[in-house]
């Protein structure tokens, strides 16, 4: 991952944060391993962060670039993995990282396998206005809506996680029988082309590959995320519940960074945009067409009941699955 270097003109230090700068020193170096309030025991501000190359979960990226994590007293450092390790991300929590990206299923499916995580904070949502994800069928085929899907050939990115969760809802409350579909696995950047060679009749997308398979002609069958919630919470943040117990204020400034990043993105889009073309890797000209994700940082059970509903649907998982209530951490009393 090549991140560009951060330009002073991009980001100036806020409030206390400004006066440590004049000085000289960090939020860090002046606090050192701040204490937490519920214990007295000094908190870990060494984060170790763990994340997808993906836009949705990339708003630390931007937090690290602004200096946001600095301003908040915390050190931060991120690692970036492709997709398919973040399956694994809640078995490393721990011992190689202290906060990592998770999409609901395979959170839910971390604590269905006994892994004591909770979930710290949201990350973004999927709604109409901004909608992150799209099923397309071919432009020069018969598929008009999802029930057109019987006996078709659909492309997924995987044949596990939230996407695929999510298609298997939307085709379940299409009245499809999913055994009825053929569901192949292609990566998100070989879709168009199986989508255009007619080898697929229809595919699920994210952004922002959605762009180029709209621009193609190809026809929306609707946003699979839609299927389980409206908005949907579609990505949050991951801890072990003992190190987010044992360090609360440590908790409290890496969302409260992640909100200071949001609130910059949201008023400087075009940087956003080139940052994360460049971080990412991303083409320019779908970083350029492609909306920035609706980052979100709070959190509910009630935000992740649909997804619990939707697995126990799918009978993807076997055994008891999580408690909503017990999944998302107690919010601090002030």
């Amino acid at each position: 991952m090549n991140l560009p270097a951060l330009t002073d003109s991009m980001h100036r230090p806020r409030g206390v944060p400004a006066l440590l700068a004049a000085l000289g020193l960090t939020m860090t170096a002046a606090v050192g391993c701040s204490a937490s309030a519920e214990t007295g025991e000094a908190e870990d501000t060494t984060v170790r962060v763990a994340l997808v190359d993906a836009a949705p979960p990339s708003l630390p990226l931007l937090a690290e670039k602004n200096g946001d994590f600095a301003d908040h007293g915390i050190d931060v450092t991120i690692s970036s993995h492709p997709s398919t390790r973040i399956t694994s991300f809640a078995t490393s929590l721990g011992w190689e990282y202290d906060i990592v990206w998770g999409t609901p299923a395979d959170v839910i499916a971390a604590a269905s396998q006994g892994h004591d995580i909770t979930v710290i904070a949201g990350a973004y949502v999927d709604s109409d206005e901004r909608q992150q994800g799209q099923m397309y069928a071919a432009e020069s085929g018969t598929v008009d809506s999802p029930t057109d899907l019987r006996g078709k050939r659909m492309a997924v990115p995987s044949l596990s996680g939230t996407l695929f969760l999510a298609v298997l809802t939307s085709l379940n409350r299409a009245g499809v029988d999913v055994d009825d579909v053929q569901l192949v696995e292609v990566p998100f950047s070989g879709m168009l082309g199986e989508l255009d060679s007619g080898r697929v009749d229809a595919v699920a997308t994210v952004q922002p590959y959605m762009g180029a398979v709209q621009a193609a002609g190809h026809r929306s069958l609707g946003d699979p995320f839609l299927s389980i919630d409206s908005p949907a919470v579609a990505g949050m943040w991951i801890a072990e519940r003992e190190w987010a117990e044992k360090n609360p204020e440590t908790v409290s400034s890496f969302v409260a960074a992640l909100d200071s990043a949001d609130w910059w993105a949201s008023s400087h889009e075009q940087e956003a945009r080139a940052f994360l073309s460049s971080a990412l890797e991303l083409l320019r000209k779908m970083a350029a067409t492609a909306p920035l994700p609706d980052w979100d940082t709070s959190i509910s059970p009630e935000a992740l009941t649909p997804w619990i509903e939707a697995v126990a649907a799918s009978g993807q998982i076997h055994g008891t699955l999580p408690k909503a209530e017990d999944l998302v951490a107690a919010p601090r009393k002030d």
